[in-house]
């Protein structure tokens, strides 16, 4: 019989030939790759690569430019790797204020005649179910997929072969724009965050303005 010591160079041999590190599907009680836990089931690695980064980075061009780590967090959801690397949830929390903030004051922006206005402010345009939805989850996750902001985004999905709401996407795809809206306000300040909105999600192609009267009419659909 052969004893090794614990601590000796024959240990560590023996032990490091005894590691496995699983790839595929979870096996409870098996080591993950690391590797394979830090790379989306599209093959995309958590890394700060221009690959990675194009298509926010394209969309914000240098006018809206943020840091690569700043945008590598506005991709990452917290339910990615359970959490280890900076994730958007503040990011989104800021984003989706400053958003519901700029769209009550857009559909409120023009002049009315109704008698119940305050300041020459149609104030009840805001319980309108065009108003309550054009920074709604639906509409940002649609407007997210329409300009493939979406392409490139690390967290765990419910299921890979589910639509793009059942699967969870939709609402992370959301996350991920109010958390971009978030990160152009923390690095450029509240008023050029408004210009984003503006600028972006309302003057581009698919606008939020244009998803959402489809949602509403019912000319849309989520999957």
């Amino acid at each position: 019989m052969t004893i090794i010591r614990i601590g000796s160079p024959q240990a560590s041999r023996f032990l490091a030939r005894s590691i496995y590190l699983h790839k595929g599907p979870r096996v409870t009680g098996l080591k993950k790759d690391p590797q394979e836990a830090f790379t989306t089931n599209t093959g995309y690695k958590y890394e700060k690569s221009e690959n990675n980064l194009k298509y926010i980075k394209g969309f914000l061009q240098d006018k809206y430019a943020i840091s690569d780590d700043l945008a590598l967090q506005v991709l990452t959801h917290k339910s990615f790797n359970n959490g280890v690397m900076p994730y958007n949830e503040k990011l989104s929390a800021m984003g989706s204020k400053l958003a519901n903030l700029f769209f009550a004051k857009y559909v409120t922006e023009g002049s009315t005649n109704n008698e119940n206005n305050v300041n020459g402010k149609n104030l009840d345009v805001l319980g309108s179910p065009i108003a309550k939805e054009l920074s709604g989850r639906m509409t940002m996750g649609l407007f997210a997929r329409s300009n493939e902001l979406n392409k490139v985004m690390f967290w765990n999905s419910y299921g890979h072969g589910l639509g793009f709401e059942t699967s969870g996407e939709m609402k992370v795809s959301a996350q991920m724009m109010y958390a971009l809206i978030g990160a152009v306000a923390f690095s450029h300040g509240k008023e050029v965050g408004e210009q984003f909105i503006r600028e972006k999600l309302l003057g581009g192609r698919a606008s939020v303005e244009d998803i959402t009267v489809r949602l509403v009419s019912g000319e849309t659909s989520s999957n």
